[in-house]
């Protein structure tokens, strides 16, 4: 008999493995229903999240045996990197109109999931529904699942993917998608051979390095400055201006200059200092993809008028005004957690 009405399981399922499919085994035991929460559903695709809320409930649809597929409620949730709060929030909301809908608001609800590292905290955020861990079944990982496959010489992918500890219904999405998007398939593979490339050069070391970066939010007239990356990590996505810390400057001095870099902003530099309204910074241990990165964002909000004109040099392909409208539908396509640092910044002025 069971003993909740709904079991609840949050992952980013990148992709949706063995290790996964047990789990959702598990929870079937507890309770007659299961909502599957895909996180990280508005995340730009990149080689820890290469693949998009569809292709990942897809995913998840196919690797879940016909008997029990009835039973498995599939939906989605954002990252709030910087708002704890709105992402409970966001659960929260995203269950109780699953649980509402179905058996109604008195329903028992237990959060399941696998304990294994600080990434696993959030199991603590629900103390208003019973948690029950499920078993690991073997030490399986998504990272290297994407290494695997990422890294292997392109006419071996076939054989390397029907060796991955996936559920034969993921193999066959994946080799699929891989056919059907073969642009986005090079792309990644290239970021990935990037990435490895340049994470090699401290090999060796006592201590990973800490990288310290700028980034600049500036604002005029309802619209945001931004940049469109020209190389790898994130090229082709729209980002805040920015980059690396130089050893001889001062943070203020750096966002100056990168922005000025960047987009060749025609506004004089007493101006931008005085416009200056807020500053934060940003830590997330997985912002990026480099390795551990460090951020200090300025937002500087100018006085009303003509847009400055602009132009995209050094790593920015191309520099824009974007109303702050359009901005906030381009999730999907903002560099890194640039989206979310221009949330927060925005709220605290």
């Amino acid at each position: 008999m069971s003993r909740y009405d709904f079991a609840v399981y949050i992952g980013r399922f990148q992709p949706f493995h063995d290790g996964h499919l047990a789990c959702v085994r598990q929870a079937l035991e507890l309770a007659p229903h299961l909502i599957v929460l895909v996180g990280s559903i508005n995340r730009p695709r990149n080689i820890r999240d290469p693949f998009g809320y569809a292709e990942r409930r897809e995913m998840i649809e196919a690797a879940i045996p016909a008997g029990l597929r009835d039973r498995v409620i599939i939906s989605g949730v954002s990252d709030r990197l910087y708002n704890l709060p709105q992402w409970v929030a966001g659960v929260q909301a995203a269950v109780g109109r699953i649980v509402g809908d179905a058996a109604g608001q008195g329903a028992s609800i237990t959060l399941v999931g696998h304990r294994k590292d600080q990434s696993s905290d959030y199991l603590d955020l629900f103390p208003q529904w019973a948690f029950n861990p499920v078993d690991a079944v073997s030490i399986l990982s998504a990272t290297e699942i994407r290494d695997a496959l990422f890294g292997v010489p392109e006419e071996d992918i076939a054989g390397v993917l029907k060796g991955q500890p996936l559920p034969e219904g993921v193999k066959s999405q994946l080799s699929d998608w891989i056919d059907a998007h073969d642009d986005a398939w090079r792309a990644l593979r290239s970021e990935w051979a990037f990435i490895k490339r340049y994470r090699s050069q401290f090999d060796g070391l006592r201590y990973p390095p800490i990288f310290q970066t700028v980034d600049a939010v500036v604002l005029q007239a309802g619209h945001i400055l931004l940049v469109e990356r020209g190389a790898h990590p994130g090229k082709g996505l729209l980002a805040l201006p920015g980059g690396f810390l130089n050893a001889e400057e001062r943070i203020e001095d750096a966002v100056i200059r990168e922005l000025r870099e960047e987009t060749g902003i025609k506004v004089p530099e007493p101006v931008l200092r005085g416009s200056l309204r807020a500053r934060a910074r940003y830590d997330d241990p997985l912002r990026s993809l480099r390795g551990r990165t460090i951020t200090d964002a300025f937002l500087f909000e100018l006085r009303p008028g003509p847009l400055p004109r602009i132009k995209g040099g050094t790593d920015a392909r191309k520099a824009q005004w974007t109303s702050l409208a359009e901005f906030q539908s381009l999730e999907a396509q903002i560099f890194e957690d640039h989206f979310h640092i221009v949330q927060d910044l925005l709220g605290r002025i």
